[in-house]
């Protein structure tokens, strides 16, 4: 008769939960021998496992949230577990926060917690909650003095200069070195990340990873201090900001100055990353009506053609003009234009003196903001010595104060390398936002006037071109190569 009723007494519904603090190779060997332990125990104990929680690569010390433990959790309230097996109790928690949270859960939910090594917890009686409450006290002592002799190792090998652990990309051997030389390169002649990814997963180039180069990817292998020869203590994950730097023991990839340009190129908060553009205009925002003055905008017909038109500000007028032809004669007047001998001598000697000792100072006063960064977050987080409202507020200041630094440096680079010794061959080999940028630098506007009764598909003499201050220099001397700077229409 009790074996009748032990028959049909419900099986406890078990799950289990496994985590591992770190596994960098991702092969979950760790996550693996717990699993097959805890079922090793529901099997002798008549349990059913009805799930697996698995948290790999996850610390329960860090603060940062464990999905598959929330998930368990809500489980447990959902009232589908009757049991939660582990292989030691410091495989759940860690914090005594997380702990006298659980102990609430089970009391509510009156869920069993059964531990492989070290014994259960009744989490329900004074006797088991102060035993588990003293193990998760010696397990988080622990985990704080793993933590403290880590911290203190990795700044002993910074302060030498050693890597924390194996060389990432970029200066493992000469080859790498020579791929970052040209990303840098590229980077300062205005290449887009997304253009030299793509060019490098053509080739076939090795990246960090077996998979195929994305810009995220070298952008974060360009931000790092490691390829200027440089071991950087406290780093900023977004790369905005530099930790304390020293000279490393490896091999750098590119010069510290080198690297300073790239890192203002890539940390401009107006560089346009997005490379999902909904059109591709060539003179969007250059490009005006010569009746009402208002910007034309750029929308195509039925059959696809692109064209700019004006709504019209006056009344008995809209105007158009078919994109393609107008883009074209603008890009050759603007090529015409650069590669005339004393106009490109002319403006690259305002770029060198107007740019070449400023390039330097706000390289420096760039350098000199990343470090009051740097003290201010030693003031705050380390001495104490500032409040939270003052800390937030001058660190929004030197923030401001570098993304202004950053996007000085990228103008003033681009400028430069726009002026490139074979203009046709750059625009030929250049991506859309570089063609304009050096159409930006030449022309300042675009005006299309009404087209006449009884003319062509396209009539050039529709169009005229106004260059910026800073061409129309040096186009003084070298006149007729474009139209003079026209007059605003009334």
């Amino acid at each position: 008769m009790n074996v009748d009723r032990q028959r049909d007494e419900p099986k406890t519904r078990a799950a289990l939960y496994t985590r591992i603090s770190s596994d960098p190779s991702g092969q979950r060997a760790g996550v693996e021998r717990q699993r097959r332990d805890c079922e090793a125990h529901c099997a002798a104990r008549g349990w059913t496992v009805v799930e697996v929680f698995e948290d790999n690569d996850a610390s329960a010390s860090s603060g940062k949230p464990r999905r598959a433990y929330e998930r368990m959790l809500a489980a447990v309230e959902g009232g589908g577990i009757d049991a939660i097996v582990t292989w030691h109790n410091d495989r759940l928690h860690r914090s005594p926060k997380e702990l006298e949270a659980f102990i609430d859960l089970v009391e509510r939910t009156r869920v069993r917690l059964a531990v492989v090594t070290g014994g259960d917890y009744d989490l329900t009686s004074p006797d088991g909650r102060l035993a588990a409450r003293i193990v998760g006290a010696v397990a988080r002592k622990e985990s704080e003095d793993r933590s403290r002799r880590v911290r203190r190792k990795h700044l002993e090998l910074a302060e030498s200069g050693k890597p924390a652990g194996q060389l990432g990309w970029g200066v493992r051997d000469d080859g790498e070195r020579e791929l970052v030389r040209e990303a840098a390169g590229r980077v300062l002649a205005g290449h887009g990340l997304m253009t030299i990814t793509r060019d490098w997963n053509r080739r076939g180039v090795t990246g960090p990873t077996p998979a195929e180069w994305t810009a995220p990817t070298l952008r974060r292998a360009l931000l790092s201090s490691r390829v200027a020869g440089l071991r950087e203590h406290g780093v900023d994950p977004s790369g905005r900001t530099l930790g304390q730097l020293r000279p490393a023991v490896w091999k750098e990839a590119i010069d510290r100055p080198t690297w300073d340009q790239v890192r203002a190129v890539l940390l401009n908060p107006e560089r346009n990353t997005n490379a999902h553009r909904p059109t591709r205009y060539l003179l969007t925002g250059l490009i005006d009506c010569g009746v009402c003055g208002a910007r034309l905008f750029s929308r195509p017909r039925d059959d696809h053609t692109k064209r700019y038109l004006c709504a019209g500000r006056r009344r008995g007028h809209q105007l158009s003009i078919l994109a393609v032809p107008v883009d074209e004669l603008v890009a050759g007047q603007v090529l015409n234009l650069l590669t005339t001998a004393s106009v490109r001598d002319a403006m690259l000697a305002q770029a060198d003196a107007g740019d070449g000792t400023s390039l330097a100072a706000t390289l420096a006063a760039l350098g000199a903001a990343q470090s009051r960064l740097q003290v201010l977050d030693d003031d705050y987080y380390v001495r104490g010595a500032l409040t939270e409202g003052r800390y937030r507020s001058v660190r929004v200041k030197l923030e401001r104060e570098i993304d202004r630094l950053h996007a000085s440096v990228d103008a003033v680079t681009r400028r430069r390398t726009i002026l490139h010794p074979d203009p046709r061959s750059f625009w030929a080999e250049a991506d859309f936002a570089q063609r304009r940028e050096m159409l930006a630098l030449v022309v300042e506007r675009v005006i299309v006037a009404p087209g006449r009764p009884g003319m062509g598909r396209f009539d050039q003499s529709r169009v005229q071109v106004g260059l910026t201050p800073w061409a129309r220099r040096g186009e003084a001397l070298q006149r007729g190569a474009l139209a003079s700077p026209l007059a605003v229409p009334s």
